[in-house]
């Protein structure tokens, strides 16, 4: 989804080559095209050598927070070997490469977080994230790391968006459980996606935090949700994580600070209402 994004907004200005694992970029015929597997290191050292891309942005990653559990060599060989592979093939070029990491570095005990509090995983996604990071400082090449939380907005693969999910379930009438004691702060792809290209333009180098002005628990958004697109609140159930009984542990009061980008990028930082509105008023 935020590749997706990023592919729409950067090739107004720059030029663009994406890569992804399908046969087909769905939601662009102008924009050069190559299917890239980001754990095939000859793969992605051949072709990065070959363009010589003056940034590469990795919006790859294995996020399904329970699956990273079970299958964890999976999530280790995508979230930090595939980091390595773009380490080497950036290296010799010296290109920016800005990487995309999560709040689930954090412990979740006393958010939102800032820039300089201590990480703590408490889950294996997490762990993997923060191993990709640790794999980024200790290297040589020019590098950005945005961490980021709760990613929705407008997609071609709709599945991706929470905000897509509650809106489908509750058209269908169906009920649906959400926590109350899991808090972030949202975070709208289309307003990630400019922060990533005021970096690339001001050349902005270091660790950078950016998610939504909103601090709320998934029950509060997906309420928020509800009342913009007009559906039915009493179809959502409220339910604690406890109850839910995932498999992974989560971060409960988790989340991100965005005084960093803000003020030394100027960069807009959007509410869930802002973002919902602009969402509504587009052609899903």
């Amino acid at each position: 989804m935020l590749g997706e994004k990023c592919v729409e907004l950067l090739s107004h200005s720059h030029t663009v080559i994406a890569s992804d694992l399908g046969e087909k970029l769905l939601y662009s015929n102008s924009v050069l095209y190559k299917i890239i597997n980001i754990t095939d290191e000859e793969a992605v050292l051949s072709y990065i050598r070959e363009l010589k891309p003056d940034v590469v942005i990795n919006c790859a990653a294995y996020t399904d927070v329970d699956g990273a559990e079970k299958f964890k060599d999976l999530a280790w060989n995508v979230n930090v070997n595939g980091v390595k592979n773009l380490v080497s093939a950036v290296n010799p070029i010296g290109c920016h490469l800005i990487h995309l990491s999560s709040d689930y570095v954090f412990d979740g005990s006393d958010g939102p977080y800032t820039e300089e509090d201590e990480t703590n995983p408490v889950n294996y996604y997490g762990e993997t994230k923060l191993a990709s990071e640790v794999v980024l400082k200790e290297s040589e090449v020019p590098w950005t790391i945005i961490r980021t939380n709760v990613l929705f907005g407008n997609s071609h693969f709709q599945e991706a968006s929470f905000v897509y999910w509650v809106i489908k379930k509750i058209k269908n009438h169906e009920i649906i459980c959400i926590v109350n004691d899991q808090f972030s702060n949202p975070t709208w792809v289309d307003g990630l996606a400019q922060a990533i290209k005021v970096i690339i333009d001001k050349k902005a180098y270091g660790l950078y935090h950016y998610g939504g002005l909103d601090y709320v628990d998934r029950f509060g958004f997906a309420l928020e949700i509800t009342a913009i697109f007009s559906l039915d609140p009493t179809l959502i159930r409220s339910i604690t994580t406890r109850a839910l009984g995932q498999l992974a542990k989560r971060p409960y009061k988790s989340g991100l600070v965005n005084d960093k980008i803000k003020k030394e990028l100027d960069v807009k930082v959007f509410t869930i209402k802002e973002a919902l509105n602009a969402m509504k008023g587009t052609k899903w």
